[in-house]
């Protein structure tokens, strides 16, 4: 089934007046995915979440979720918080420091019995990967652990749909990418759409299926990330893009008898010749690899210092003026490559090809796994 074919699980068209520079006025409709509210700063993405939410009353307009109708300004119906069974986290965890982990993540679960609530805390903790911190106060928390726990406590009480406002615009790239994988997975355990607020072109090309391009509180442009985005040209929302960065969890495999080089492997991807690694086979580490690092190529090439040939099938392309990213997915890993705007065509790349990406050892930053 094709992402425009999916039922309609959240519709939702919302205006409010926000203040003389901006009024919200949108139209967002998600099946069982993960769209991407994707702008500028000051585009209205955060006001656009609230209002659906209910954290703030829209001017006029109608919210339905999997056939409830949350809010409806013609006919009066506005639904409280309580009843809405919406999810959500935030850029700060907001979480509750007088409770501990197991606290925290139970906090929504009011009126479900002793069993019932255990039970639940332990499956939404396995899913976003906090089970051995149920225990622990959340005062001692990393940031990237924090969010984890926010992500469980929303999942928690089964909400219809889960909003993210930036949710990890706060924590480092490993912290990033551990997020980003529990989201997927509880969207496919779970079986609720999620609507993610960024302006990280990064994220939105590799966490949504559904991208809506937000500027000056309307949605100017919607489709798969790639598409929107290759549409978008020059707009406001693509000169100030960040960096374009891979981040992976692996473990060290082994390291050269001579000391010249390490070999890491990438969790559900390929093996990696790296810069030493001053670290055992069989330590957890974090991988990252700038994505102008990573140089594209159809059929392997003979000849590379490189040591690092990585076969993979592109999934998607994505050109914004000079600049375009291009994602290969290996294995169960995805890649972004950052090129000229020219490169993909010249080389006729597109989605389904085959290509190589060539990596350097010392382009690949290796540290020790964190939180």
């Amino acid at each position: 089934m094709s992402v425009d074919e999916r039922p309609t699980i959240l519709d939702a068209r919302v205006a409010r007046r926000v203040h003389a520079g901006l009024t919200v006025d949108a139209t967002i409709r998600l099946g069982d995915e993960i769209g991407v509210l994707f702008g500028p700063s000051g585009a209205g993405k955060s006001t656009l979440l609230r209002l659906i939410a209910g954290l703030e009353r829209p001017d006029g307009g109608r919210v339905s979720l999997a056939g409830a109708t949350l809010y409806d300004a013609a006919r009066g119906i506005d639904a409280p918080l309580r009843e809405r069974r919406v999810g959500m986290i935030f850029q700060d965890d907001l979480l509750f420091p007088h409770l501990d982990v197991a606290g925290n993540v139970g906090f929504g679960l009011k009126g479900a019995s002793r069993s019932e609530r255990a039970r639940r805390v332990e499956e939404v903790a396995a899913l976003c990967g906090v089970s051995s911190l149920l225990g622990r106060s959340v005062g001692t928390l990393s940031g990237g652990e924090r969010q984890r726990v926010g992500l469980a406590r929303a999942l928690a009480p089964r909400p219809r749909l889960l909003l993210c406002d930036e949710p990890v615009s706060a924590l480092d790239l490993p912290g990033r990418r551990r997020l980003l994988e529990r989201l997927r997975g509880a969207r496919r355990a779970e079986g609720i759409p999620i609507l993610y607020v960024t302006h990280s072109p990064a994220e939105a090309i590799t966490l949504g299926t559904r991208l809506f391009l937000l500027e000056a509180g309307r949605v100017v442009a919607e489709g798969s990330p790639a598409d929107v985005l290759a549409s978008a040209g020059d707009r406001s929302a693509l000169r100030h893009m960040e960096g374009i960065r891979n981040a992976f969890g692996g473990t060290v495999a082994e390291h050269a008898p001579d000391g010249e080089w390490s070999r890491v492997t990438l969790d559900g991807g390929p093996s990696l010749i790296v810069a030493p690694v001053g670290l055992p086979p069989g330590s957890r580490v974090d991988v990252e690899v700038a994505g102008d690092e990573v140089m594209l190529a159809v059929g392997p090439i003979a000849g590379l210092s490189a040591r690092n040939q990585i076969e993979g099938r592109v999934e998607a392309v994505a050109v914004h003026g000079r600049e375009a990213e291009v994602v290969v997915r290996v294995g169960e890993t995805r890649w972004l490559a950052s090129t000229l705007a020219s490169t993909p065509a010249s080389l006729g790349v597109a989605p389904g090809r085959a290509v190589t990406l060539i990596v350097k050892a010392r382009s690949v930053r290796v540290e020790p796994a964190g939180g």
